[in-house]
Formats: structure tokens, C-alpha cells, sequence
């Protein structure tokens, strides 16, 4: 009940709910490139990335992280307001990616 209230003032008052959105690489082995994309922005890619990695946004719509050259065991989450929407993991040596659209 007290969420149902909390929920109709915010909608009330036009009061907005940032959306926090955040992008995990972590585990033991590397990747020769991570290429990651947040709603808005151009797509980014990285050499060589430092694991554990991690960048954060607050833009709904479609996010993506892509590991190529992967080495070890390597594993992409996509976490949506402290809930993880997406994981994968790779030990393979295989290409490895996490994507997720949200409602704009």
C-alpha cells in the first residue's frame, strides 16, 4: 500500500525517478577490446580494458557492452536500478556481449 502511495505522489507532484543504470565487466581474464554504448551517446571502444570495469548512466533506451579477443574467464552483467537484467559468461575465448533495451 505505502508503494501504491508513494508511486501516485510521484506522478502527482511530476516528480521524476532518475533511472540508474550500470554496465559490469569483471572476472579473471582480458579482453582485447571492449566496445560499450549508453542511449544518446556514440559508441565507445576500449583497448585492452582494465577488469574489473564499470560506467554508469541514467538514459533509458538500449545499453550494450561487447568483449572481443577474450581470454579467461570474463563475465558482463547489465544492472538496472540494483537488478541484474543481463549477465553472460565467457571461458571460451569467444566474443562475449550483454545488450538490454528499456521503454524510453
Amino acid at each position: 500500500m505505502r508503494i501504491a502511495l508513494a508511486a501516485l505522489l510521484l506522478v502527482l507532484c511530476g516528480c521524476a525517478v532518475t533511472t540508474d543504470i550500470r554496465l559490469v565487466v569483471e572476472g579473471s581474464g582480458t579482453a582485447d577490446q571492449l566496445t560499450y554504448t549508453f542511449p544518446g551517446e556514440e559508441e565507445r571502444t576500449l583497448k585492452n580494458p582494465d577488469v574489473p570495469w564499470q560506467r554508469v548512466s541514467a538514459r533509458k533506451g538500449r545499453v550494450l557492452v561487447r568483449l572481443e579477443g577474450v581470454r579467461g574467464e570474463l563475465t558482463c552483467k547489465i544492472i538496472i536500478n540494483g537488478r541484474q537484467v543481463k549477465t553472460a559468461t565467457s571461458t571460451s575465448g569467444a566474443a562475449l556481449s550483454c545488450d538490454h533495451s528499456m521503454a524510453v
